[in-house]
């Protein structure tokens, strides 16, 4: 099948078909399976052509699927920025696509035996890392996410984080072409073949035994998420028309708002939450309302004793940058903990908070919470798992086009730090997950009837070495493959001096 008359490139006379194969299966890319089947076409045509034809076609071919899948997402975020449509897709491409086959494939001749089948996932791995931290989006579009589903294989989140699983499916194409260089000799690609399937089995071994003893406490929480409003489609448009009139309209408006959630949070408690969470930006406050509206929260905490997780948005009439918060009012109707979101703060133009973590002790576990964005930022994620979290609060108002994916992303974080993960979200997936990636409740805004999501969440949480030592595999990463390029640099010097000699 393939004739290697130069060892710098191997003739394959289906090579296109491969490129075809390989863009194919990115339109498909929400199938856990494509990110491990891809990489297998994808570098059976590059290995196949010169560096700079390979480049410029893999990058047009993943800016092809990238561009189909990054149209809605962009649109409803930024929906009339073309120019910033066009430059996403064409670096998505060249991080996702291009640059990882470029190196492979300057990489691979210079490299004896298995030791080449680390350059994709190296790089692959450490260029994900790096565009995660880069974005102020956060870890949005990480290739890990795409694994959602794998609860087995996602266990590794509470080791590796996302990027270890980056590097296993990445790893997997590479082996299967090395195998196939080798012509399937069992004594060429048995100690590889070992190696490979080895690592796979304790990954896959640890997922099983994680999740099937994994301690689960006992105890549990009745705790009901309420939607009373549709605020993109319904509420967002007559507060912004009502704004415009007149503050004192906007203020009217909002008071209509205070009284939905309250007399929800009422109904609620009366049919037996002990806590009841809103979504991000559930009431939208004037600063000189927020007071009063405080204190009707509080006393309605205290005479049903329950505890309320409030999402805020909290408005300035002389055009301050506004507040988007949660609040947690406990039985005795104190305010026990208050959370500024962190994430995006200078795109949304919020007051901002400082990305603290801050918790508190209640009969029903420690309590901690985060709002919507704030969960694409794993890093800053990991306090929940070193601070004694049991529950995270998570709420959030999100686009159409990014439901259900942000709440399954959201759920890593739950696997990453040992925690149960609430999220109750207006437009989007509402759900709640424990501290394996299970998913013990969800409601859908778009599908149900009734926009309340009803569990009985256990108060429990599990050790997790990730929330300790945190990036530590990704740094690993891009150290493996600066090493790789320092002997790639020696062996490409030791040929110059070959053919000088």
């Amino acid at each position: 099948m393939i004739k290697e008359n130069n060892p710098k490139i191997q003739k394959d006379r289906w090579s296109y078909l491969w490129l075809l194969i390989g863009t194919g299966l990115g339109f498909f890319w929400t199938m856990p399976i494509v990110w491990w089947l891809s990489p297998v076409f994808m570098l059976r045509f590059t290995r196949s052509q010169r560096p700079r034809t390979g480049f410029l076609l893999v990058w047009l071919s993943t800016a092809l699927s990238a561009g189909y899948v990054l149209y809605d997402i962009l649109n409803a975020l930024m929906p009339s920025s073309l120019v910033v449509y066009i430059i996403t897709t064409a670096v998505t491409a060249l991080i996702m696509g291009g640059l990882p086959y470029l190196v492979d494939r300057l990489f691979w001749p210079r490299l004896k035996g298995f030791s080449a089948t680390l350059v994709l996932p190296l790089i692959m791995t450490s260029l994900d890392y790096i565009s995660a931290k880069a974005n102020p989006l956060g870890s949005i579009g990480a290739q890990g996410y795409m694994q959602y589903g794998n609860l087995v294989l996602m266990q590794l989140l509470s080791i590796t984080g996302m990027w270890g699983i980056v590097f296993l499916v990445n790893w997997f194409g590479p082996v299967i072409n090395w195998v196939l260089e080798q012509g399937f000799e069992w004594k060429k690609i048995r100690r590889g073949t070992l190696v490979y399937v080895g690592i796979m089995l304790l990954v896959l071994g640890y997922g099983s035994m994680r999740l099937a003893y994994g301690p689960m406490n006992s105890s549990t929480v009745r705790i009901h998420g309420i939607t009373e409003v549709d605020m993109r489609g319904e509420m967002l448009p007559k507060l912004h028309e009502a704004r415009a009139q007149s503050w004192e309209s906007y203020r009217e408006l909002s008071k209509e708002l205070q009284d939905l959630y309250l007399n929800g949070t009422l109904r609620e408690a009366e049919a037996g939450a002990q806590i009841v969470h809103w979504p991000e930006m559930a009431v939208n406050l004037p600063i000189e309302d927020e007071g009063d509206f405080m204190a009707r929260a509080q006393k309605l905490a205290s005479d049903e004793g329950i505890y309320i997780v409030m999402g805020l948005d909290v408005n300035y009439q002389d055009g301050s940058p506004w507040e988007n918060k949660l609040v947690i009012i406990d039985p005795d109707g104190e305010v026990v903990l208050e959370h500024h979101k962190y994430a995006l703060v200078s795109m949304e133009g919020t007051k901002g908070g400082d990305g603290i973590l801050r918790t508190v002790d209640t009969p029903y576990g420690t309590l901690s919470g985060i709002v919507c964005n704030d969960t694409n930022h794993e890093e800053v994620v990991t306090q929940a798992g070193r601070n004694g979290t049991d529950l995270l609060f998570a709420p959030s108002l999100e686009y159409r086009a990014i439901d259900p994916i942000h709440a399954q992303m959201a759920s890593f974080r739950a696997v990453e730090n040992g925690i149960t993960l609430v999220r109750q979200a207006d437009n989007g997936l509402s759900i709640v997950v424990d501290p394996y990636g299970r998913m013990l409740a969800q409601t859908d805004h778009w599908t149900a009837s009734d926009r309340v999501m009803v569990a009985q969440v256990p108060v429990s949480s599990a050790f997790s070495l990730y929330s300790y030592i945190g990036d530590a595999f990704a740094w690993l990463c891009m150290l493996g493959f600066v090493v790789l390029w320092g002997y790639v640099i020696v062996q490409r010097r030791q040929e110059k001096q070959g053919d000088q000699g």
